[in-house]
């Protein structure tokens, strides 16, 4: 692999709950009771823009769909100044390992702002050569847009850029763009229709519960790649 793309909530640092959480007081400020359970339930891995959009029609909500997205990101930017948000175990051990060796991105449907402030917080900003949010593209993952544009923007081909993921939505977005993916999570891919996805049959190249599990392997893949160019 001559390139490696990371998303980021949920595969770089541990922020599903964190998420949940906001959603669910912001809603309860609206008189909406929807529990952080059943946001996880439905919600995880699903951009904020599909999520307020979603919730917008749902529960008839008044505030336009752009006025919820400021809310947000003024709640969560308050929120991190009480507590940053966890790393994923073995993440900093990879990053640090990988650096150097080939280029690195970060691919989120989230907000620049909470992004990359939160890579700081962590030292990992340093260590990415680029960063790509949502809002850098018209359609969001599972579209493939912002991995096409992270594959246009590094100077590879897509077949040559790894990218890993965390959850169906990403892995969507990641195969339809022609990425080799990794997906590092505990869900079971055979619960979803992935080869039936709009953008045709997607064949998930690995899968590991965990980024220990995973740690090997894409040093492998690299380490490979390195040796034959």
């Amino acid at each position: 692999m001559r390139a490696i793309c990371f998303d980021f909530d949920g595969t770089l640092v541990d922020s599903e709950v964190f998420h949940a959480e906001n959603w669910s007081g912001f809603l309860k400020t609206l008189d909406i009771d929807f529990s952080m359970g059943a946001f996880l339930e439905q919600y995880a891995g699903v951009t904020w823009d599909k999520v307020a959009t979603d919730l917008f029609t749902r529960f008839s909500i008044s505030m336009p769909i752009e006025h919820m997205l400021q809310q947000m990101e003024a709640i969560t930017e308050k929120a991190l100044m009480l507590d940053n948000i966890p790393a994923k175990l073995g993440v900093s051990t990879l990053l640090h390992e990988l650096s150097g060796k080939v280029p690195l991105a970060v691919v989120t449907g989230a907000p620049r702002i909470y992004v990359e402030g939160i890579l700081q917080r962590h030292g990992w900003l340093e260590l990415f050569d680029h960063v790509f949010c949502g809002e850098d593209v018209a359609s969001n993952k599972p579209a493939p847009d912002i991995y096409q544009l992270a594959c246009a923007t590094l100077g590879f081909n897509p077949h040559e850029v790894l990218a890993i993921e965390d959850s169906v939505t990403g892995i969507k977005s990641s195969l339809s763009a022609g990425l080799k993916t990794v997906l590092v999570s505990d869900i079971d891919v055979t619960d979803f229709s992935i080869g039936s996805s709009k953008y045709g049959p997607l064949a998930l190249d690995y899968s590991f519960d965990s980024m220990h599990q995973a740690h090997q392997t894409v040093l492998n893949l690299v380490t490979r790649s390195i040796r034959y160019t």
